[in-house]
């Protein structure tokens, strides 16, 4: 009998609990509520705002290159020099949309041979895609146009950063280009280590096949074991 009454003095005392916190847990719950339909709502308008900006970038991208393989050197200047005005706006941006717009402003600065600006894109745009799956690529390409200015140490750290990528489609050719590099450098111990990475890791693969020839040209020049 005291167990039942202890019993419900302790149900009436949560309840009392209860009653006199209603107003709070409710003005809580709405809260939470409206805070979850905000972000749905965000979730939902950034998404297409994303949307809207991938298809904008991609139209900037159809405009520039439709046809142009006919145009006249001062037509495809001009057209060049129209996009460049378009993505300006876009490469600010986070994300996706600042991703896809510094890979496409990189790809116009490294076709006029403007290295720098395209090392500047290329940084952006791994920058704002850390983790996405456009990240290597953009790491090999920075590589490309750090050889171009032959910043080597730098373009040798890309290769190896792509290669390292795991899923990266392009990965034996990524660590092919950090071990050429090495060798540039005269470092044949670490180029060789690198073709023969590729060689255990990659079997059949063109690029292993590329670096079976470069260890044996090595080893007959004697600058390898």
């Amino acid at each position: 009998m005291a167990e039942k009454i202890e019993k419900k003095t302790t149900s009436q005392k949560v309840n009392s609990v209860l009653e006199k916190n209603r107003k709070v847990l409710i003005i809580v719950l709405v809260i939470a509520f409206v805070a979850l339909i905000g972000f749905i709502v965000w979730n939902i308008t950034s998404t297409k705002i994303a949307e809207k900006n991938i298809s904008e970038l991609d139209t900037i991208s159809y405009e520039l290159t439709n046809g142009s393989s006919s145009l006249e050197a001062e037509e495809l200047s001009a057209r060049i020099n129209t996009a460049k005005e378009k993505l300006e706006a876009y490469t600010k941006k986070s994300g996706i949309t600042g991703v896809r717009a510094n890979m496409l402003s990189a790809e116009i600065a490294y076709s006029q041979k403007d290295y720098s600006k395209a090392i500047d894109y290329w940084t952006a745009a791994i920058s704002k895609g850390k983790r996405s799956y456009t990240a290597p690529l953009a790491l090999y390409q920075l590589g490309v146009c750090y050889e171009q200015t032959n910043d080597l140490t730098k373009a040798a750290e890309s290769y190896k950063k792509a290669a390292d990528t795991k899923g990266f489609v392009l990965a034996s050719h990524a660590l092919f280009s950090y071990a050429r590099v090495l060798e540039s450098q005269n470092e044949y111990a670490k180029a060789v280590e690198a073709y023969q990475t590729i060689v255990s890791s990659y079997g059949d693969d063109e690029w292993a096949n590329l670096a079976k020839t470069r260890i044996l040209d090595l080893q007959i020049q004697g600058k390898a074991e």
